[in-house]
């Protein structure tokens, strides 16, 4: 029996995991959509605006979540994204804002039910701009995320700590299957 999910599969993880690595490295191979929340921030620098998590994490769930929706119906064929709609649950949770829209928006958006989840790594992570966590948030935060997907029914593989071109290759021999 065919999948009738689209074929469009997620990559998530917590912050500083090597999962933008990744995506780059997998774009040669697949089509990819890189995270939304590292969008939504760098609009929300250039127009100043004040959807952040910082200063309107609630408006900034409702832009990544119109972003994630917009990303999903413009795909077409094989597709892997940094991060999906259920991450957002993540989000909500750790600015502790209403998570209904997105809920609502998680059976509408579905992608494989597997999802590909990259660990914690302290020796590659690196605060940055955008990435202000620390190892431990980070971490705590990836807790989130793998709760987020678990809630919503998906099966979480994982993507060993190994460099990037081992990471490539478990990813694309899993895509295969």
């Amino acid at each position: 029996m065919k999948s009738k999910t689209p074929p469009f599969f997620i990559l998530t993880g917590p912050p500083g995991s090597g999962k933008t690595t990744l995506i780059e490295a997998l774009t040669t191979h697949i089509k990819t959509v890189p995270e939304v929340a590292r969008r939504v921030l760098a609009m929300e620098r250039t127009s100043g605006g004040t959807a952040t998590g910082e200063q309107d994490p609630q408006a900034f769930v409702a832009r990544m979540l119109d972003m994630a929706v917009a990303d999903y119906t413009s795909a077409r064929g094989p597709t892997v994204f940094d991060r999906g709609v259920p991450d957002l649950l993540a989000y909500c949770a750790h600015y502790k804002v209403s998570d209904l829209i997105v809920r609502a928006a998680i059976d509408a958006h579905r992608c494989r039910p597997t999802v590909f989840a990259l660990p914690a790594w302290q020796e590659i992570y690196k605060s940055d701009a955008e990435r202000t966590l620390g190892f431990d948030g980070a971490t705590a935060f990836g807790d989130l995320t793998r709760a987020a997907y678990r809630r919503s029914g998906y099966v979480l593989v994982d993507v060993p700590k190994a460099s990037i071109d081992a990471r490539l290759d478990f990813m694309l021999s899993a895509l295969q299957r």
